[in-house]
């Protein structure tokens, strides 16, 4: 967490493997996750790229930081990427390897680099399967 008025909020019965970094950068930057959620391992979830991009033309900066947040009972495979701006919705599938950069709807499998819907009306249970 690096700026002023940061909040990063996690959501009741959430879970956690292992190597899960949240970076809330600059004033005012939010990470929402809702109940539920199942993180695997080697995730990122970021609010900023951590350095300014400026317009060479008219010295705007043109990467402001972003909030993200991600939904109700929502599953995180490994590796993946869940970048300034996502929004994730309830009981939504993201693969592994997957990078997210824009909006993923309710109710969705999402894979890919940049992360699309593959495929729509799926649901998902903690249930193990071993």
């Amino acid at each position: 967490m690096e700026g002023n008025h940061i909040t990063i909020e996690i959501g009741a019965s959430t879970t956690f493997t292992h190597t899960v970094h949240f970076c809330a950068q600059e004033d005012n930057s939010s990470i929402r996750i809702g109940e539920d959620c199942m993180f695997s391992n080697n995730i990122v979830v970021r609010t900023s790229d951590s350095h300014p991009i400026y317009d060479l033309n008219t010295r705007q900066r043109i990467n402001p930081a972003k909030n993200v947040s991600i939904g109700r009972h929502v599953w995180i495979a490994p590796n993946t990427k869940i970048m300034k701006g996502a929004k994730i919705g309830n009981n939504a599938i993201i693969g592994s390897n997957t990078i997210i950069t824009n909006e993923i709807p309710c109710n969705c499998l999402a894979v890919g680099a940049p992360g699309k819907v593959v495929k729509t009306d799926v649901g998902w249970t903690r249930e193990k399967l071993f």
